[in-house]
C-alpha cells in the first residue's frame, strides 16, 4: 500500500475493484476454485471439520445474505482489495506471487487473532491447524482470482460460496448465530 496517499491508493485499488465486473473476469481467474474445493473437502472431512447436515435455524433463510457481508465482502475487501495492489500483475509474476503470499499469510493469522480477541467460542476451530490449511487454500485461491480478475467481486463470490455451503450444508460454525 502506498503510504504517500492512502486515500488515493484505496480509490485506485479497492474502489476500482468494486467497479470491475466478475462477469468480465478471465476464465483462468476461477481456475483454482476446483483445486480449493478438493483441498477443502478432503481436509474438512478428513479432519472431522465437515459433516453433512442442514442448518436448522430461524435465520437460515437470511444467513446467505449475512455471510455475504461478513465474512465474505469485508474480509475480501481488506485481505485482497487493500493488501494486494490491483495492478500487481503488471509488476511481474514474482511480485504478484509475493503479494498473494503476504495477503494469504495475514488472512491465515487473522483467524486465530479474531478468535482470541473477539470470539472465544471460535478458538477451538480457528486454532485448528487443519482449519487453517483450508483458510490458507482459500487465501491463495482468492488472491490469485483477484490478481487475475482485478475485480473484488470474484474473490467475494468464491469466499461467500465456500462459507455458505460450509455453514448451511456441512456443519460449519455459524459465528453469526453465536454473536
Amino acid at each position: 500500500m502506498s503510504s504517500a496517499n492512502p486515500g488515493k491508493y484505496l480509490r485506485n485499488n479497492l474502489g476500482q475493484s468494486f467497479l470491475a465486473s466478475p462477469f468480465q473476469a478471465p476464465v483462468k481467474a476461477w481456475a483454482l476454485v476446483p483445486v480449493f474445493a478438493i483441498i477443502a473437502v478432503s481436509v474438512g472431512f478428513g479432519a472431522g471439520l465437515f459433516r453433512f447436515g442442514w442448518l436448522d435455524s430461524p435465520i437460515t433463510p437470511v444467513l446467505p445474505i449475512l455471510l455475504f457481508v461478513f465474512p465474505s465482502l469485508l474480509e475480501e475487501a481488506f485481505f485482497r482489495g487493500v493488501l494486494i495492489p490491483r495492478n500487481i500483475s503488471a509488476s511481474g509474476h514474482v511480485k504478484a506471487a509475493w503479494s498473494v503470499a503476504i495477503s494469504t499469510l495475514v488472512f491465515v493469522v487473522w483467524h486465530p487473532l479474531n478468535a482470541l480477541a473477539f470470539n472465544p467460542t471460535a478458538i477451538p476451530l480457528f486454532l485448528d491447524p487443519w482449519f487453517l490449511v483450508i483458510v490458507c487454500a482459500m487465501g491463495v485461491t482468492c488472491g490469485y482470482a483477484y490478481v487475475l480478475s482485478r475485480s473484488i467481486w470474484v474473490p467475494v463470490i468464491i469466499h461467500w460460496a465456500a462459507v455458505t455451503v460450509w455453514v448451511l450444508f456441512l456443519g460449519g460454525r455459524n459465528l453469526v448465530l453465536e454473536l
